[in-house]
C-alpha cells in the first residue's frame, strides 16, 4: 500500500467519523426538540459547532501536510547545452532522502549504459540535480529501440520522506520526446549544417595554403 493510499484512507476515516458524530448529534437534538429539552438542544448545538471547528482544523492541517511533502519530477533539459541533460528536481515543500530511479524503458548515455543518478542522500525543496544523457539524434535513436513510434522513457522514483524512515515510497514516471521531435529534427539539421560548414572552411584553408606555397615557389624562381 502506497503512502498516498494510506493518507487517503486515514483522512477518509476521519471525515467518516466526523459525519457519523454529526448525524448522532442531529438525532439527539431532534429528540430533545420533540421532548422540549432545551438544555440538551443547546448542548447538541455546541457539540455540532465543535465538530465543524474540528473539520476546519483538519482541512488546515492536511493542507499544511501536503505543502510540506516532497514532490520529485524527472524532466528533460534541452536548453542549457547542445547535449541533452536529464534533471531530477524536488518541486515539493519538503526534503526527500535516499532517492534513486529505476528504469522500465532504459534511457542510455553516449556509451550505451543506463542513465543513473546513483543514490542521492537528500534533495531539499527546489533543489535539482542533472546528468548528461546524449546528443539529441542519438536520444531519438535510443527511444526507437522500444518501437518505431515510441517516444517515452518510463521508470520508478524511490525515496524516503524522513531521514530515519525505514519505508521507501515510490511512484511511476514517464518522460516523452513527443513535443521535442521537431526541435530534435531541427537541431540535427542545424548541427549537420555547421559540421559541413566547418569542413568547407578547413578545405578552403588548405587550398589557400597550397596556393600560397606555389606562389612563393614561383616568386623564388624569378
Amino acid at each position: 500500500m502506497t503512502y498516498e493510499t494510506r493518507k487517503k484512507i486515514r483522512r477518509s476515516l476521519s471525515i467518516f467519523f466526523l459525519l457519523l458524530s454529526g448525524f448522532i448529534v442531529l438525532f439527539v437534538g431532534k429528540q430533545a426538540y420533540d421532548l422540549k429539552e432545551w438544555n440538551t438542544i443547546a448542548a447538541s448545538l455546541a457539540v455540532f459547532t465543535a465538530l465543524i471547528t474540528i473539520y476546519i482544523s483538519f482541512k488546515i492541517t492536511w493542507k499544511s501536510e501536503d505543502d510540506a511533502e516532497p514532490e520529485l519530477i524527472v524532466k528533460w533539459d534541452f536548453e542549457s547545452s547542445p547535449i541533452v541533460n536529464l534533471v531530477l528536481e524536488n518541486i515539493g515543500g519538503g526534503s526527500a532522502y535516499e532517492i534513486s530511479i529505476e528504469w522500465e524503458k532504459e534511457l542510455k548515455n553516449a556509451i550505451d549504459k543506463p542513465i543513473t543518478f546513483g543514490k542521492i542522500p537528500c534533495l531539499s525543496k527546489n533543489q535539482k540535480i542533472k546528468t548528461v544523457v546524449n546528443s539529441q539524434p542519438n536520444l531519438w535513436k535510443n527511444a526507437k529501440e522500444f518501437g518505431e513510434n515510441n517516444d517515452e522513457f518510463c521508470g520508478v522514483i524511490k525515496f524516503k520522506r524522513k531521514r530515519k524512515a525505514k519505508r521507501f515510497d515510490s511512484y511511476d514516471f514517464c518522460i516523452s520526446l513527443g513535443h521535442k521531435k521537431l526541435r530534435i529534427d531541427f537541431e540535427t539539421s542545424k548541427q549537420e549544417f555547421y559540421s559541413q560548414g566547418k569542413k568547407i572552411v578547413s578545405q578552403l584553408e588548405k587550398i589557400n595554403e597550397n596556393l600560397r606555397k606555389q606562389d612563393n615557389q614561383l616568386t623564388n624562381k624569378e
